[in-house]
């Protein structure tokens, strides 16, 4: 996220019902605003589209970087997703993780929501963009939601931490493990459901709940202070229409078009160039730290096998040996000779033999 993106989000939280309150200092707000969310998907309300709503998803493993603002755990992925949507083409930034679910299937709730924000300018979220929700209720502990789930759960931030932080996950990880098998899903025009809630957004959510442990919901809630992280369920506007597609798999040759990149406008370019670089060396970073270290070993082996052929060629090891055994000679020849002084005093009452000397010659003269 961008410094003046993180203006938009130092005054407003989720606790306490402040949600009544979010229209005083965003006016986007308002709950009687043209576009909205979250909002309740009434099924027996639904309008159908099918060709002219289809979803192709062109998604690559990725790496993963993880803050915390406003309560909202948020994952930020590397320029390598992309999806196709009514002929817009839009790159996955980042994901949201909140408990419970924002969307509600004919007023029921589930346990978590994940929402993945997927962008026109890839640098920013000014543009607005499509949102892709995935609805998840408690379940086993295995599954490719909890895999990929379990590769960044333990590092959330358990306090407000803008900052992002680089976690390690594997070769293969990609967002688009989230996904349900059946890709039928709900789509309306809504808005960004917290602050600034910015109406230019398209919120797509699929119809299939997954699962997903109990574990890791509880870990998300402990990263939350128990809190909610959520938004009323809204009053639909007059004007929104809730769409649905009731395909169940991704049309292949629909599927095959999203490309693997698109032009974007130049201004952005510089700040995508540099994303692109910084996400190379976020998956490549402990590629680079092994090679540094196997350099560093490396060299301190030749600095061994130099210093130590030194050593020999010159003697110095044995020289050493040799000093250090007539100093231990010197020093065992002048304690034998002190204890033999000992030992002659003590056979002289305490008088070493040159006082006795000196006592015979002072004899002799008297």
């Amino acid at each position: 996220m961008t410094s003046t993106e993180l203006q938009g989000f130092s005054a407003w939280s989720f606790d306490d019902n402040s949600t009544a309150t979010w229209n005083t200092g965003f006016a986007a707000c308002q709950k009687n605003a043209a576009r909205i969310a979250p909002l309740n998907i009434d099924t027996s309300k639904v309008n159908a589209c099918h060709t002219l709503c289809n979803l192709a998803i062109n998604y690559n493993p990725t790496t993963c970087s993880v803050s915390m603002i406003n309560n909202i755990p948020t994952v930020t992925f590397s320029p390598t997703c992309m999806i196709k949507f009514k002929n817009d083409f839009l790159y996955l930034r980042k994901m949201t993780i909140h408990n419970t679910s924002m969307h509600t299937i004919n007023a029921s709730s589930y346990d978590m929501e994940v929402m993945l924000y997927h962008n026109r300018n890839p640098t920013s979220d000014s543009d607005g963009g499509i949102i892709i929700s995935v609805l998840m209720k408690a379940g086993p502990d295995f599954g490719k939601s909890n895999d990929f789930m379990n590769q960044f759960v333990n590092q959330l931030p358990a306090t407000e931490a803008p900052t992002e932080q680089d976690v390690d996950v594997s070769d293969d990880w990609n967002p688009e493990m989230l996904f349900p098998k059946s890709k039928s899903f709900f789509y309306y025009d809504g808005a960004l459901p917290y602050p600034p809630c910015t109406q230019n957004w398209t919120l797509l959510v699929f119809e299939e709940i997954m699962p997903i442990s109990q574990t890791i919901i509880e870990t998300v809630k402990y990263a939350l202070g128990g809190f909610k992280n959520i938004r009323p369920i809204q009053a639909t506007p007059a004007g929104t229409v809730i769409f649905y597609n009731s395909n169940t798999t991704l049309d292949p040759s629909t599927n095959a078009v999203a490309p693997t990149s698109v032009t974007i406008s130049s201004s952005a370019g510089a700040e995508f160039e540099a994303l692109k670089h910084q996400s190379w060396l976020r998956k490549n970073i402990y590629v680079i730290k092994g090679l540094v270290l196997g350099f560093i070993l490396i060299l301190m082996i030749y600095v061994a096998i130099k210093l130590a052929k030194y050593i020999v060629i010159n003697d110095i090891l044995n020289n050493f040996i040799i000093r250090q055994i007539k100093k231990k000679q010197t020093r065992e020849g002048a304690d034998a000779k002190a204890e033999m002084l000992k030992q002659q005093g003590n056979n002289f009452g305490g008088v070493l033999p040159g006082e006795v000397n000196n006592m015979l010659s002072n004899n002799s003269d008297g």
